[in-house]
């Protein structure tokens, strides 16, 4: 069973390092047009509003992609820790 292991780190390290890369080329999140008509507007609650949830998603994306590419970076010496020489 722990030779399994340390091949089942690196292959999931890999496909999380793929996870981050895919997550890199989306674009972030861009102002919605509601954003854009109420930047235009009066309503000022309502535009911070939106700004803040604006700005909330584009948090949340770089949470996700630090954290798979950390993720990936933990497999990895976990992998290389756990293997055995032959």
């Amino acid at each position: 069973m722990r030779e399994i292991i340390p091949p089942l780190c690196l292959v999931l390290s890999l496909l999380l390092f793929i996870g981050a890369f895919a997550a890199l080329a989306i674009e972030s999140p861009q102002p919605s047009m509601e954003l854009h008509i109420a930047r235009l507007g009066d309503d000022e609650a309502y535009r911070e509003r939106l700004e803040q949830q604006l700005e909330h998603r584009r948090l949340q994306r770089k949470v996700l992609i630090g954290s798979l590419f950390g993720l990936a970076a933990i497999m990895a010496v976990a992998a290389y820790t756990l293997m055995r020489p032959a």
